[in-house]
């Protein structure tokens, strides 16, 4: 295996830790601004997919169809650390309302 392919697996696990624990406004921004980029890297990736090969040429990779899947894989990696992080907090809010939800209601029946 090439070095160029051990850095982009070792890509896989910070990436996967960082948008895990960002719930920030500020990753918010970012993940707004990825989405609405997105788009337009796949019109361009239709348009132009040499760049792709000259992009992997330059970076090592075979082909530039690998490092399309690469990148598409480590964004789906990214987006599941996301959802994974956004489910846990979400689930600790929804905790802790069912709480004084439980202890506003007990305290009208007294």
């Amino acid at each position: 295996m090439s070095i160029i392919r051990f850095i982009l697996v070792m890509l896989f696990i910070p990436a996967f830790i960082v948008i895990a624990r960002s719930l920030g406004s500020r990753s918010r921004a970012l993940r707004s601004l990825l989405l609405f980029s997105f788009p337009s890297l796949v019109g361009f990736s239709i348009a132009f997919p040499r760049i792709w090969q000259s992009m992997a040429d330059f970076i090592g990779v075979d082909r530039g169809v690998d490092l399309l899947l690469y990148v598409t894989v480590l964004t789906l990696v990214t987006y599941i650390g996301y959802s994974f992080g956004k489910f846990r907090y979400l689930e600790k809010r929804i905790a802790i309302l069912v709480k004084e939800v439980s202890l506003a209601r007990g305290e009208e029946k007294f």
